[in-house]
């Protein structure tokens, strides 16, 4: 019959077993408990996670003896880990599909390191790192921390989470008075990597803690304003600071940002001399890979002729000295681009206290400001989404100021 021809081809394919590893000592003195399968006489061993001395161990039967004190419970493990083995062999077989013993061994892995979320997150955040991109394993490294902290240190595994679970978590932010936006990353970074788990089949096809969790309210937040006025603008400009000084150099990069169509700091640091080419600045947004060209204003041409005295090394040296050659590596870079920004922000700060500007001054303030100074000049939100290098309109509104009351009263009175 179909079923004896079937057992009987996948005997013949594969053997099963589990042995007393004894060419292995473990710290215990004792010797690991495998499963050994052999495909095409070839072995492939994976440990079923406990051991055994010889003496406790039935060599004939494969199993432990009943003087072992975990005697039945290393049986239930056998008995699935044994089963798992088959299982997939007999999947492979029935769909006439080739397979090695090591094929075996991964999926019983997969099946069996049962991967905790920390653990995950430490593999994504490690890759990440391989891969040079440090922004991102610093947002997953930020979300592992907080997760960490949200259950006080303690691991779990992915079937923990559910929308009770992600409304507690969300409540702990709320109870820090931690706004919706900065809610929003870490949650979103969550479900990520619960996609990315899925693909690595480390939880099932179907596993949807996000189902009943909504994300309605995060969108449509109304952003803190960061824009300064144009008059602002002019006052941090006009500002006399000693030239080669710290705030000297970071008002610089506040104003070349915001003459560049609100530059980001990232994207300004890589900036090198080959990069300006007929009076125009050619750059791709590290952000969202998009090839950008500026024509350089007469301030920002300015700025870049006092650090071609200071700063300039050949063509494909950076125009302002934020890197150098010897920060070779993405992590080197990362690192000291961190360093300079919160170097920056301190020196604007200290710029806008000393100018009697109320608004706390940043980089970011400079890009906010050419937006908003753009949309009370007239320009339409399509044009400043694309001088901004956004990817869409929706993520231009969110630089956007609202216009003060002054304008708005200015606008009504066209009706009389």
């Amino acid at each position: 019959m179909f079923k004896p021809c079937l057992n009987q081809k996948i005997e013949n394919m594969s053997e099963v077993k589990v042995i007393l590893y004894t060419s292995k000592v473990l710290k215990n003195g004792q010797h690991p408990i495998m499963l050994r399968v052999i495909k095409d006489r070839k072995p492939k061993y994976v440990s079923i996670g406990y051991s055994s001395t010889p003496a406790l161990w039935d060599e004939e039967a494969g199993l432990p003896k009943k003087k072992h004190p975990q005697q039945q419970e290393i049986i239930l493990v056998i008995e699935k880990r044994r089963a798992d083995a088959r299982k997939y062999i007999l999947e492979k077989t029935l769909d006439d599909k080739d397979y090695s013993a090591e094929e075996v061994i991964e999926k019983l892995n997969k099946k069996t390191n049962r991967m905790t979320v920390f653990s995950f997150f430490d593999l994504h955040i490690k890759r990440l790192k391989e891969a040079n991109r440090i922004g991102n394993a610093k947002v997953y490294q930020a979300t592992k921390n907080s997760l960490m902290n949200f259950r006080e240190g303690k691991d779990f595994q992915f079937s923990d989470i559910n929308a009770a679970f992600l409304n507690r978590y969300e409540e702990s932010f709320l109870k820090r008075n931690v706004t919706l936006n900065a809610i929003f990353v870490p949650m979103r970074t969550l479900k990520t990597l619960i996609n990315f788990a899925k693909q690595e089949e480390i939880v099932r096809p179907d596993y949807e803690p996000f189902k009943d969790y909504s994300f309605k309210k995060f969108r449509g937040i109304v952003t803190k304003k960061r824009a300064i006025s144009k008059e602002d603008i002019k006052r941090i400009e006009a500002f006399e600071l000693k030239p080669g000084s710290s705030m000297f150099n970071s008002r610089n990069y506040f104003m070349f940002s915001f003459y560049c169509r609100g530059i980001n700091f990232a994207d300004m640091a890589f900036l090198k001399w080959s990069d300006i080419r007929n009076n125009r600045l050619e750059y791709v947004r590290k952000k969202t890979r998009k090839r950008l060209s500026v024509g350089l204003l007469e301030p920002a041409m300015a700025i870049i002729d006092y650090y071609r005295q200071t700063n300039f090394n050949g063509m494909e040296s950076y125009i302002f000295p934020i890197l150098n050659e010897n920060h070779a590596t993405a992590q080197a870079i990362e690192n000291r681009t961190d360093k300079v920004l919160r170097m920056v922000n301190n020196d604007l700060k200290q710029i806008a206290s000393e100018l009697g500007i109320n608004e706390t001054l940043t980089t970011y303030v400079a890009r906010h400001s050419y937006a908003t100074i753009m949309k009370h000049s007239g320009a339409p939100i399509s044009i400043i989404s694309e001088s901004m290098g956004h990817q869409n309109e929706r993520i231009t509104q969110v630089y956007l100021d609202s216009f003060g009351n002054e304008v708005l009263d200015e606008v009504n009175r066209l009706i009389l």
